[in-house]
């Protein structure tokens, strides 16, 4: 059933439950007491800058189609301001002004109605969660990295401070890059922050928005500039819902707990002071849309957002350093577990693309006190959620808690680099902040230390995050999941740094074999084989019977010696091979619509899966392969108008049970 997502997340993640702490005089910087107001409010409106589609798959056309439809259910004078449409059937319907998210309800509605419609979702508005010579390192104003529940960094850097070829993606409000404290220290980045608003029809009459920039505050849109120019507000609701407040500077504090230089006789020293950040901004005045802050993970993570955005915003360059850890302090709370299903929908397969191509996603899991499963993006699938805690190794009252928490990390009195300046950037200066939001890079750095030592798959570098957390008595898992992180336990654990190797025919009658893969710190290790999740044997060889069938079979290697719950692993799903053939005649009329008869047989099953029909490289015809089709179905195709020869191409999709497969012929038409 598809559910419907009435309000967007917007509801948000404040930057940081602001604590100042007086610095003494540090060269090159100053300190400051004054704070930010509060960037969220849980009862403001919630506000939607467009509609996010995904098409069904196999649908004809594009997100484009869909203009005027959408367009008559909008508001007076509200139209549709440009559409993007890109690979993964992901499209976005961008208005030509912001409106309440409960006034895009009759144009979702038929959006859902639209057989070539997947799922819909408006484009909501997030906002932030907010041993060295250093002076904060050496008076314990660190006490996140030192103290008995911090994630003990100095350990750890007497085994590594984390490789300058690892990049951290800080996707927040962008970064001050001549901040002492950070300069050198990171990596190109981009900036992702867009309101600029057009016509594309008719239904738009007026044009609030055309180069305002009021949330971009920079005075354009996508570019290549990730600096932060602040984000103040003058007064309250000139952001819908927002008080005014002064600049947060929240990426630049975020960027601090996890790359500040050490050994530089000033300020702090981050977790992984060796490691590169990369700034992606995609929060500015008025917080960010879902759109851009997707587009800002997936080009972190190396994917072409160009095919994605639909050259909305020209042509994006692809990303030439990579981030394997991306950092998303932000997100946001929501009222209803449907509406959060439906967003995890778009988000999670956001985070597919990102860890597909090797990224760790690290998300902050809000700061509403509330049940956690129901905040956006860090209870989605593949993100990393990270509750606060205190000098106790206790969660603090305002981290979110409950289902879907990973790991904890230290979220109050996190001192880190900042600035002076309450609207634009004047001193550099240091500052204490609380949240969701300083606890997140926590364990982003501890990642990336990681990464720098060879744990680099996302699946066993989260496992090995989990597994080696402490866990104080009096915070359970639904307080601080796994525990507080522990950087020094991730780098002295017996980890894999490679999968086990896996060869052999996963047909029944073949049979799989397995060599470990290599691991760190001395680890003994043994294969054990699971069908379906399910242990079934160990040893080096397995062979493949008609219980695999459709199942995936998987070899696990784990430490006989090492932490429980510390594994690598490569599985292969089990298909039978089918024999495709099909007929229709060699020669026909153009004026002829020919009956293609497609025969589809399988050992031991019965076929099923989609037959799409080409002429050359034009589909032209789509059906489904049902179990009482038999494996056998009749297309009537439509008209071949050209004359001469065609080749005309059968693809058999394939099913959980059958591989794939396809043929050709070439037909004349007279």
């Amino acid at each position: 059933m598809r559910l419907r997502l009435r309000r967007p997340l917007t509801l948000l993640v404040p930057a940081a439950l602001t604590c100042a702490l007086a610095a003494g005089t540090l060269p090159a910087v100053a300190s400051t007491d004054d704070a930010p107001a509060p960037l969220n409010t849980t009862e403001a409106p919630e506000p939607a800058r467009g509609i996010i589609v995904k098409l069904a798959d196999g649908a004809d056309g594009a997100v484009t189609d869909l203009v005027d439809d959408v367009a008559v259910e909008l508001p007076d004078d509200v139209g549709v301001a440009q559409t993007a449409s890109g690979p993964a059937d992901l499209g976005l319907l961008e208005l030509s002004e912001q409106v309440a998210s409960g006034d895009l309800d009759a144009a979702i509605e038929v959006l859902e109605a639209d057989p070539r419609v997947e799922w819909v979702v408006p484009n909501g508005v997030r906002l932030p969660s907010a041993t060295a010579n250093d002076p904060r390192f050496r008076d314990g104003s660190l006490w996140n990295l030192t103290g008995a529940w911090g994630v003990e960094a100095p350990q750890a850097w007497d085994i590594t401070t984390g490789s300058g070829n690892v990049r951290v993606a800080v996707v927040d409000t962008g970064l001050l890059t001549n901040h002492p404290d950070l300069a050198g220290q990171y990596v190109a980045g981009r900036d992702f922050v867009d309101d600029e608003y057009d016509c594309a029809n008719s239904a738009c009459s007026r044009i609030r928005y055309r180069n305002s920039f009021t949330s971009a505050n920079d005075g354009n849109s996508w570019d290549a500039n990730p600096a932060d120019p602040g984000d103040w507000r003058d007064y309250d609701n000139q952001c819908r819902g927002m008080a005014a407040g002064t600049s947060s500077w929240h990426g630049t504090h975020v960027a601090g707990t996890i790359a500040g230089k050490r050994n530089n006789g000033i300020g702090v020293a981050g977790i992984a002071p060796t490691v590169k950040v990369q700034p992606v901004r995609v929060l500015g005045r008025c917080g960010g849309t879902d759109w851009d802050i997707a587009m800002g993970v997936l080009w972190a993570s190396g994917a072409n957002v160009t095919g994605y955005d639909g050259g909305r915003h020209g042509k994006v360059p692809v990303n030439r350093t990579p981030a394997k850890i991306i950092n998303l302090s932000l997100g946001g709370w929501m009222a209803r577990p449907a509406d959060v299903r439906e967003m995890c929908k778009f988000y999670g397969q956001i985070s597919a693309v990102a860890r597909k191509r090797g990224s760790t996603i690290v998300a902050a899991a809000g700061n509403n006190g509330r049940n956690h499963a129901q905040n956006v993006p860090s209870s989605c699938p593949g993100y990393i959620a990270v509750a606060a805690t205190d000098q106790k190794g206790l969660r603090v009252s305002f981290s979110n808690y409950g289902p879907g928490i990973d790991v904890a990390a230290p979220g109050v009195d996190i001192f880190s680099t900042y600035n002076s300046g309450k609207r634009a950037p004047t001193t550099n200066s240091y500052h204490s902040d609380n949240g969701t939001s300083m606890a997140a890079p926590a364990v982003a750095a501890t990642a990336a230390l990681a990464y720098s030592a060879g744990i680099t798959h996302p699946d066993v570098l989260e496992r090995v995050l989990k597994a080696t957390a402490r866990r104080a008595a009096g915070c359970s898992a639904a307080q601080c999941g796994a525990g507080v992180v522990s950087a020094h336990r991730v780098l002295t654990a017996k980890t894999p740094i490679s999968a086990p190797r896996l060869s052999g025919t996963p047909r029944p009658g073949g049979t799989l074999r397995a060599t470990p893969g290599s691991w760190r710190n001395g680890a003994t290790v043994k294969l054990t084989w699971l069908r379906a999740g399910r242990v079934v044997t160990t040893g080096s060889t397995y062979r493949v019977g008609k219980a695999d069938i459709g199942k995936v079979v998987t070899v696990r290697s784990s430490a006989t010696n090492g932490t429980p719950g510390i594994f690598h692993q490569s599985s292969v799903a089990v298909k039978v091979k089918p024999r495709l053939a099909f007929g229709m005649p060699s020669k026909l009329k153009k004026s002829t619509r020919a009956k293609l008869t497609v025969k589809v047989k399988a050992p031991s099953v019965r076929p099923t899966g989609t037959i799409k029909v080409y002429d050359g490289k034009k589909r032209i015809a789509v059906k489904k392969m049902k179990a009482k089709n038999k494996g056998k179905i009749v297309i009537k195709l439509p008209k071949l108008k050209k004359k001469g020869k065609h080749r005309i191409r059968v693809v058999y999709s394939g099913s959980g049970k059958v591989s794939g497969a396809k043929k050709s012929k070439v037909v004349r038409v007279r």
